[in-house]
């Protein structure tokens, strides 16, 4: 009599560990510190959150880059993979009277802790526009913020598939 689960080919398990290792995503909120929100008062929306998309971790790990544009690049032994989970950077949309300067302080790093154990340290990267800026529509027009951030991953003993999540802070400043 023969096992069936012993005779699984290394290659086979290695796409299981690509496809679970498929997307981490981080959820985004956003408040002002007045209550009700002031006419000329900056006030931030979360339009998208940003996500890293499907990728395998290789023998060491290394970094997976979201720049703020969307574009994702990798270093180390990871391997990006096209398998319908998309990347995209986070996106915010700013609403503040015209002529306002806004700054973008940056969190603490972010853990993302993995559905099946492990974690992921994020940092967020730079914004587009870049901080700080000037809002240069009128309002009802908002203006949008684009925002990159690079993941630390590990080797698949100490990232194992699954999907991590987690917060990241970002602090807009009306100046």
């Amino acid at each position: 009599m023969r096992s069936i689960g012993a005779h699984i080919k290394p290659w086979i398990i290695k796409i299981l560990l690509i496809t679970a290792l498929s997307c981490a995503s981080d959820y985004s909120y956003a408040q002002t510190d007045s209550i009700p929100p002031d006419p000329g008062a900056l006030t931030v929306y979360l339009v998208q959150n940003m996500s890293f998309g499907a990728f395998s971790t290789g023998g060491a790990g290394g970094t997976v880059i979201i720049s703020p544009n969307g574009t994702r690049s990798v270093t180390g032994s990871v391997i990006p993979l096209n398998l319908g989970v998309l990347f995209f950077q986070a996106i915010f949309d700013i609403d503040a009277p015209i002529g306002s300067i806004v700054s973008i302080m940056n969190g603490a790093d972010a853990v993302l802790s993995g559905s099946n154990g492990g974690s992921m340290m994020m940092r967020i990267d730079n914004s587009d526009p870049p901080s700080p800026f000037i809002i240069t529509v009128n309002q009802p027009v908002r203006t949008a913020v684009n925002i990159g951030g690079t993941l630390t991953v590990g080797n698949t003993a100490t990232n194992p598939p699954g999907i991590y999540n987690g917060t990241f802070y970002i602090t807009f400043n009306q100046e």
